[in-house]
């Protein structure tokens, strides 16, 4: 259950991660924001390769959950992770709203954190949750990647006290 919410936060991703990572005429902040958006679109879509287009190269990116064993490692482990993931809801069912992040970048690296709220659908019931992240993202060759991220989901709490910000 905990895997099914992390695939969902995980990045309702992508569009297939075109060049829009580039960060041309952007500032860092709309770059980074917009890599989110990329990731997002095609974990909606259940484009696992747009997914990955997302994450820097490299064997020591990561991605961590909330619970035991909710922690993948390069490449292989974490296409998994979001393989599995994406039977945990329908597809092009996915909406996030993101509010009170915070974040900083200084040359080829930025962090950010996030609250979002989900709202998805499982075998056509409408599902919302309510989901805490947090990354870091490193310019690589044509872009920013994500490194690192990790979400963090209270399963089984009460989403109606989730914080009227995150809305």
């Amino acid at each position: 259950m905990k895997r099914t919410t992390v695939a969902t936060l995980a990045l309702a991703v992508s569009l297939g991660a075109q060049p829009l990572l580039a960060e041309d005429n952007q500032t860092t902040s709309e770059a980074v924001k917009q890599l989110w958006q990329v990731q997002q679109k095609a974990f909606d879509a259940h484009d696992l390769d747009g997914v990955m287009q997302t994450f820097a190269d490299g064997d020591d990116i990561m991605l961590m959950g909330t619970g035991p064993g909710e922690h993948w490692v390069g490449q292989d482990e974490i296409k998994d992770a979001f393989k599995h993931f994406m039977g945990n809801f329908d597809p092009n069912t996915m909406k996030a709203k993101c509010k009170e992040g915070v974040g900083h970048a200084m040359e080829d690296v930025a962090w950010f954190t996030e609250v979002c709220r989900f709202r998805d659908r499982k075998d056509g019931k409408a599902r919302k949750f309510v989901a805490n992240l947090s990354g870091v993202v490193i310019k690589q060759d044509d872009g920013w990647r994500f490194h690192s991220m990790h979400y963090s989901q209270v399963i089984g709490g009460d989403p109606a006290t989730a914080p009227a910000s995150a809305d």
